[in-house]
């Protein structure tokens, strides 16, 4: 790292807190003088450090601009995640992360993003990512388990950013199958995971996981403002800070990676749903029918019965979207 990331991840390391320039000096090895260019230079970047004499430098409390050095004070084991990117713009941070794992980025490779010009959702949709007001992020993950299993890491993400969101804010989300989480009845995430298959060895090479989190409002276009919501409305005045959601976010990804076999984490995911046991509509690319949701199966599948001939059906991630649920 440079001198400058350096004295960032102490600033952040102690944010709200004076360290004096010579503290800083002292830990890096190197000169006062360094360290003054060094703040100078965050500043010029627009980090809100104040200098007062005898006090030393103090990244103010509410600093909410993304950096690996932001994230890494939260993170329980950062060895499991060996880089973190941050950018300040991307069409989308799981293109990036895909073309990041094509050049052999290792499992564990954050991609992250103050904005995405074309953010992305499944089945093509748009996923609506202003500057500054959300979390997207992507990781790269390599996994050693079979194919059934992998597949699995969708739902356990939801019920990661579920966990991060009730560690960090202390509100209950729930869980639509498959991919985006609600509060109140609005979203305010949503999951992405795309994979790379090796067709000769029928292995997967690596799997991308997008999580995009509404932290703040900003102003949604009326048709998205029907229908999503952001977490700091519902905090009565508290600020989030990004970086410690993200934190938390990445620590539940680990810890439900650990659950992926003996699949601890789906009684959980279970539990946050909010469509079992609603009558909802089911739309496939083949025809759309009404069906009751009945339960959801060790594979993450949604098992469905339908009101229209009361056969019962299973429904995986690549075949249905649910559109509409009803009373």
């Amino acid at each position: 790292m440079t001198t400058k990331e350096y004295v960032l991840r102490l600033l952040e390391e102690h944010k709200g807190s004076p360290l004096s320039g010579s503290q800083i000096a002292a830990k890096l090895g190197v000169s006062r003088a360094a360290v003054w260019k060094a703040v100078q230079s965050l500043l010029d970047c627009g980090y809100p450090i104040t200098a007062a004499n005898n006090r030393g430098y103090c990244l103010e409390a509410t600093s909410d601009i993304l950096s690996c050095e932001s994230i890494l004070p939260y993170l329980h084991n950062p060895a499991f995640y060996p880089e973190i990117r941050v950018l300040d713009s991307v069409d989308s941070t799981n293109q990036e992360a895909k073309k990041c794992a094509h050049n052999g980025a290792p499992s564990g490779t954050v991609i992250l993003a103050e904005q995405q010009t074309a953010g992305r959702g499944r089945l093509g949709r748009s996923f609506y990512s202003p500057a500054g007001s959300g979390i997207y992020l992507s990781v790269i993950f390599r996994l050693d388990f079979p194919i059934d299993v992998s597949l699995l890491l969708t739902s356990a993400a939801a019920v990661a950013v579920c966990r991060a969101i009730r560690s960090v804010t202390g509100l209950e989300a729930q869980i639509k199958w498959v991919n985006d989480i609600y509060l109140d009845g609005k979203k305010i995430c949503g999951i992405l995971t795309e994979a790379s298959m090796n067709f000769e060895n029928q292995q997967l090479e690596y799997l991308v996981v997008g999580i995009g989190i509404n932290v703040r409002t900003g102003s949604f276009p009326p048709e998205i403002g029907k229908v999503a919501t952001a977490l700091e409305p519902h905090l009565e005045g508290q600020r989030i800070s990004r970086s410690e959601l993200i934190g938390a976010v990445l620590n539940e990804l680990e810890t439900v990676l650990n659950q992926l076999e003996n699949q601890d984490f789906l009684e959980e995911y279970r539990e946050r749903s909010f469509v079992l046991g609603k009558r909802i509509s089911v739309i496939t690319p083949q025809e759309s029918y009404p069906a009751v949701a009945q339960a959801l199966n060790n594979q993450g599948h949604l098992i469905v019965q339908r009101e229209d001939n009361g056969e019962t059906a299973v429904l995986n991630t690549g075949e249905i979207s649910i559109r509409r649920l009803e009373a």
